[in-house]
């Protein structure tokens, strides 16, 4: 081999080799700036979910749940005697002829009620058949959007349809009338 053949072949492993070294390099700032934007977008994420989780904490419901007693019910002979029935009914917060109406549509109208207590002529009821009763009543006015208690019922002259109306968050929606049907609204 002559001296120029192995001159022009140095020269082209040279060439290629820094163009080698070039493309490394710049492969090396290409990642190193994909690096750094996804850094930015991980700071900018976690910005965000600091902002979201403030504006939550700042919003949120401070009301505590709905609790309430356990109902007391005494049989006598045929009779069964609420007797914890006005306590509830001051706990629910809803006007105590609603829950009323309500209750004597449950037992065919054999309701009276004496000395705040609710008392079922006619009828052995026990309290796990009341619990019963009284959580469907307040699945039925429990408001569908804010889930709290504080809601009255309205009934629409025209369409004679009963709506609820929640006093929190002033939401609307129908209630299924077959208990509410023969109420008394003012």
């Amino acid at each position: 081999m002559d001296n120029n053949n192995c001159f022009s072949l140095i020269n082209n492993s040279r060439q290629t080799s820094i163009n080698l070294l070039y493309q490394v390099e710049q492969n090396v700032t290409l990642i190193k700036n994909i690096e750094i934007q996804e850094q930015k977008n991980k700071e900018l994420y976690l910005k965000s979910l600091e902002r979201i989780f403030s504006l939550l904490q700042k919003n949120q419901c401070s009301c505590p749940k709905l609790q309430l007693e356990k109902p007391l019910v005494t049989i006598e002979g045929y009779r069964s005697i609420w007797q914890n029935y006005s306590k509830i009914c001051e706990q629910i917060k809803i006007n105590s002829q609603v829950v009323d109406y309500y209750f004597s549509a449950s037992f065919c109208h054999y309701v009276l009620i004496r000395n705040q207590q609710l008392i079922i002529r006619g009828q052995r009821v026990k309290t796990t058949h009341i619990l019963q009763l009284l959580q469907q009543f307040l699945k039925q006015l429990i408001c569908y959007q804010c889930k709290r208690a504080d809601t009255n019922l309205v009934k629409d002259r025209k369409t004679k349809l009963i709506f609820k109306e929640c006093n929190v968050c002033k939401a609307t929606c129908t209630v299924e009338g077959s208990k509410f049907k023969y109420f008394r609204f003012p």
